[in-house]
């Protein structure tokens, strides 16, 4: 009999306890519309980042990144840096739908020195509830970089690469000379873009007659973003009494320099 009051006393004030508990809760959100709590993490993803041009740590530490918090309305609930993040969390906002954005870097048609990181979501607050979501931040663009085989300056006096089709660089190209050997970073669409090209070259005195017709070869390959795409080019010579000069391309899309190369549609022009 006593163990049964004990349990009923316990059941008691295990109901007081919520209903006190509750009512903390009612007091946290009164005056004015009902309220919910957001908390979000980062996290930054750009693998394909391997250049000496850029300061690869800096764009996969999301302390150096910009939040922007927006409440249903519209209106700026926090603007920090990604290292004031968790200071200011759990955030406070109003019923309704939430976006929250994070970014890094500057935006360019191509660069070889600095690209633009994004991260995005959104999302709906809960009456007293808390939702707990993760932004991932990944570049806005694609890496394009060329290796030229050593034997191309055997038979080529000069060569070179001109890139072009996204609808960022419009009317403008992107060049590889023969010399270059940082990647260009290119901004993309979501979904990725299709990129042409055209490799020029000009083959040495002794070479001429043997070159193929024409000295430059086009075509395109499908370029996506927080990707990188190797372009190698080499020459073949074929040794016969009217000896031939040629190039062949592959493209190398791994990111973690593991090979998977592709062989690309091309025509001499």
């Amino acid at each position: 009999m006593r163990r049964e009051r004990m349990r009923l006393w316990a059941a008691a004030a295990f109901a007081i306890m919520l209903n006190s508990c509750s009512q903390g809760e009612d007091f946290q959100y009164q005056g004015g519309e009902k309220q919910g709590l957001l908390s979000f993490t980062l996290d930054a993803n750009a693998d394909f980042v391997k250049s000496r041009a850029l300061v690869e740590s800096s764009y996969n530490n999301v302390d150096n990144y910009t939040v922007v918090v927006l409440d249903k309305d519209g209106i700026e609930k926090m603007n920090c840096k990604g290292f004031e993040i968790a200071s200011k969390m759990p955030l406070t906002l109003n019923i309704g739908s939430y976006s929250v954005k994070a970014f890094y870097g500057t935006e360019h048609a191509a660069s070889r020195d600095e690209f633009f990181v994004l991260g995005e979501t959104r999302g709906s607050i809960k009456a007293n509830q808390r939702e707990n979501v993760e932004v991932v931040c990944v570049p806005t663009c694609g890496r394009i970089s060329v290796n030229f085989d050593s034997n191309m300056s055997t038979y080529y006096s000069d060569y070179n690469v001109t890139f072009t089709g996204t609808d960022a660089l419009g009317n403008e190209t992107i060049d590889w000379l023969k010399g270059d050997t940082e990647p260009w970073y290119v901004h993309l669409k979501e979904g990725g873009e299709t990129v042409s090209f055209t490799i020029s070259v000009t083959p040495k005195e002794e070479y001429v007659n043997n070159q193929q017709q024409g000295t430059t070869k086009t075509g395109t390959f499908k370029l996506d973003r927080n990707k990188g795409y190797k372009m190698n080019i080499s020459a073949n010579y074929t040794p016969t009494a009217v000896g031939k000069v040629d190039i062949s391309i592959t493209i190398d899309e791994s990111t973690n320099d593991k090979p998977v190369d592709i062989e690309v549609p091309i025509e001499w022009v």
